[in-house]
């Protein structure tokens, strides 16, 4: 259970900061000095007019307060029992849980994101190639959740149009439209209303894990900073290697 305190003085310093680098953007030289910080942040190269207009606003803080506050609460623990959430198919009828895609002691990569969020949009093709060399040994599930940049939110310029989802039938909508720009060779599943998943694991607004005999054996932290599908990668090489090596592994 997230303690009042450590949220509330978050929250305040979180606005002071907001507030000084807000100042700091009206400074001379300011576009010289903040696409560094939004470059090191992001891990991609962003034109500076998508989300000049953006930076530090309301819609900002809330954003990015909200990142935190599931942070706070999330209740996954590397090590231990993954959650085990509900999630919802993309046609809305169906409700397994997360732990159901788990398939023997085949490890399950999760994949958290939204499409309005131009890391996620930019790192898919090498969370794709990733799916591609190790289906074989290793399941994935990309499960969709609260959109990280939406239209009557913290938009960008020149990004996807997709609004607050209000209803489950939204969100199903937004991971189809997911998947009519891009084709994943992995199941796609959509968070509940209630935003299960994305409490229990701190999704927003990008994160992977993988589980393994339904235990936590690698958690990413928060992204997009830490949003590395080459550390998965890596932990992937290791397990297959040792596999390999000692041709324990059962489908």
């Amino acid at each position: 259970m997230t303690s009042v305190f450590p949220y509330c003085a978050g929250t305040v310093l979180l606005l002071l900061v907001f507030l000084f680098l807000r100042v700091l953007s009206l400074a001379p030289y300011s576009k010289l000095i903040l696409p560094k910080l939004v470059k090191i942040i992001t891990q991609i190269d962003m034109p500076i007019e998508d989300y000049w207009s953006s930076l530090f606003t309301w819609n900002m803080f809330t954003n990015v307060r909200s990142s935190i506050l599931y942070e706070l609460q999330k209740s996954v623990r590397l090590g231990h029992r993954a959650p085990n959430p509900s999630v919802v198919t993309l046609d809305g009828t169906s409700h397994p849980h997360l732990l159901n895609f788990c398939r023997g002691n085949r490890p399950l990569v999760l994949n958290f994101g939204s499409w309005s969020c131009p890391v996620f949009r930019a790192k898919t093709q090498e969370f794709l190639n990733i799916v591609h060399q190790f289906k074989d040994v290793v399941d994935f599930l990309t499960i969709y959740i609260e959109e990280a940049h939406p239209s009557n939110g913290w938009a960008f310029e020149n990004n996807v149009v997709i609004p607050s989802h209000e209803t489950l039938e939204q969100r199903c909508q937004a991971a189809r439209f997911m998947l009519s720009s891009v084709k994943f060779d992995c199941p796609v599943v959509v968070d509940t209303m209630e935003d299960e998943a994305n409490k229990a694991y701190g999704g927003l607004p990008i994160r992977l894990y993988i589980i393994k005999n339904q235990k936590v054996v690698f958690a990413g932290a928060m992204g997009p900073t830490f949003y590395v599908p080459k550390e998965v990668e890596q932990w992937l090489k290791e397990y297959r290697a040792e596999f390999i090596r000692t041709g324990r592994h059962r489908a």
